[in-house]
């Protein structure tokens, strides 16, 4: 994801990650094993607000919303977000968007 996020830097673009269950002790652990930094938020839910909220199923579920809040592209499982199929969609929401405003 933050691929994606360095890729799409000059856009109106915004990565934001859901954790789930986890309180942000464990979230940092996590964090701080990675290699590279993310430099994105992440939102801990840790009691499954947001999950139900958006009738979440499976994890990981990735969603791309619209300027308008619009769900526009829902995947359920691992994706590779810097596949240019992925990237070639969220770039034509963005022309589309241009287009309709």
């Amino acid at each position: 994801m933050q691929m994606l996020r360095n890729r799409l830097a000059d856009q109106p673009f915004e990565v934001i990650a859901v954790n789930v269950g986890e309180d942000a002790q464990q979230v940092k652990k996590f964090l701080n094993r990675l290699d590279a930094g993310l430099h994105y938020p992440i939102l801990l839910d840790e009691n499954m607000v947001v999950t139900k909220k958006w009738k979440v199923r499976a994890l990981p579920t990735t969603y791309v919303i619209d300027a308008q809040g619009q769900a526009r592209y829902i995947a359920t499982g691992e994706r590779d977000f810097d596949a240019p199929e992925l990237v070639s969609m969220i770039r034509a929401l963005f022309r589309s968007e241009l287009s309709d405003g």
